[in-house]
């Protein structure tokens, strides 16, 4: 069980971007965290999808809050991104979901998926994020 500072530390990680009604945290585990984002009118591309910078950063929000778990400070180095599927703008929901599947001293390597409510997989992403090496603390925000 992560502890209640923590837990809501990787919560704020999620920021309100224009274009979303809302964007909220489903659940935080140590190594997970999962988001969930509603997506209004204000996000949409000339297709009439979600525009893929708002899925990168919303991959970016999910996978600072899995590496947050950890306790430590980081920072995104970098990420590789594929877009499989296109993400409707009219949909209620689509659903990120960010793991650490590597965490070390100095590095910590976090995968993003993103799953439509159709259950299909719109988007994946591999983070690597560099470890600041210190402890969250309370007033870190």
């Amino acid at each position: 069980m992560l502890d209640d500072f923590i837990v809501q530390y990787c919560k704020n990680d999620i920021r309100d971007l224009k274009g979303f009604d809302r964007t909220e945290c489903i659940s935080v585990e140590l190594g997970h965290f999962v988001m969930r984002a509603h997506p209004d009118r204000g996000c949409v591309n000339d297709l009439g999808t979600v525009h893929g910078g708002f899925l990168l950063a919303l991959a970016d929000m999910a996978a600072a809050g899995a590496a947050d778990s950890y306790g430590k400070s980081n920072a995104t180095m970098t990420v590789s991104a594929n877009f499989f599927r296109s993400v409707d703008v009219d949909v209620d929901y689509f659903d990120i979901e960010a793991t650490a599947v590597h965490v070390g001293r100095r590095t910590m390597v976090i995968e993003v998926v993103m799953t439509r409510p159709d259950g299909k997989i719109a988007f994946k992403a591999t983070y690597t994020m560099a470890v600041l090496g210190d402890e969250l603390l309370p007033q870190t925000w």
